[in-house]
């Protein structure tokens, strides 16, 4: 993995300067996929692109922005930049409040924070937490599954087994079993095979389906 520059971006409410950082390269050694779709790649991280202000609490968009600027690692001048708040991926509330709020601007934008709101939940289940709080984050989680299951188009194979999970997540194994029966992709056959599996043992939550231990491209950067 080879760091890229840091960018440096504007709040477009409050004008408090953050930054987010980049790659230049990386790989998916030593990564971890899962049946919600989610990959965590310690050599390829993520970055956030809807965050929010520390300041004044404002949510936005960094790639609407136009960048301050940019640093590297190391540079000795632009101290204000180096010093300035680090763009964070939301919480689980803020994700609900930008959709309240209509930071989503259309469906794409409101499909992903929706997929960033069921993988958080389902992050709790992945650090081994209690994955409600309530019976009101409970029923927030199950209205986000249905609405992110709207704005899926089940025609596509990936998207049907991505529906088929959500469905499982929800406790509705049978719909997971209808949708997975349907899948024609002979390359999904093992992800159906283990969801089939985790539905006959009524067992509704994320699970682990692949570790990768080799870089795809061939490289350990």
């Amino acid at each position: 993995m080879i760091s890229g520059p840091t960018y440096v971006y504007q709040c477009p409410q409050c004008h408090n300067l953050l930054t987010r950082d980049s790659l230049a390269s990386g790989n998916t050694f030593h990564s971890t996929w899962y049946s919600d779709g989610k990959l965590i790649a310690p050599m390829l991280p993520d970055f956030p692109n809807l965050t929010k202000c520390k300041k004044c609490n404002h949510l936005f968009w960094l790639n609407k922005l136009k960048e301050v600027g940019s640093f590297y690692f190391g540079d000795k001048d632009k101290l204000d930049w180096q010093n300035a708040d680090e763009a964070e991926f939301l919480s689980v509330d803020d994700y609900f409040r930008a959709i309240e709020l209509g930071v989503t601007e259309d469906k794409g934008e409101e499909g992903f924070v929706r997929q960033q709101i069921w993988w958080s939940f389902n992050d709790r289940v992945r650090e081994h937490r209690t994955i409600f709080n309530n019976e009101v984050e409970e029923s927030l989680y199950v209205i986000n599954c249905m609405a992110f299951i709207e704005l899926l188009n089940s025609a596509n194979e990936n998207e049907k087994m991505l529906i088929a999970e959500v469905y499982r997540n929800m406790g509705n194994f049978e719909k997971c079993l209808e949708l997975i029966t349907n899948i024609r992709d002979n390359e999904l056959n093992w992800i159906v095979v283990k969801l089939r599996s985790e539905c006959e043992k009524k067992n509704r939550w994320v699970i682990l389906l692949e570790k990768v231990v080799q870089a795809t491209n061939g490289e350990e950067d």
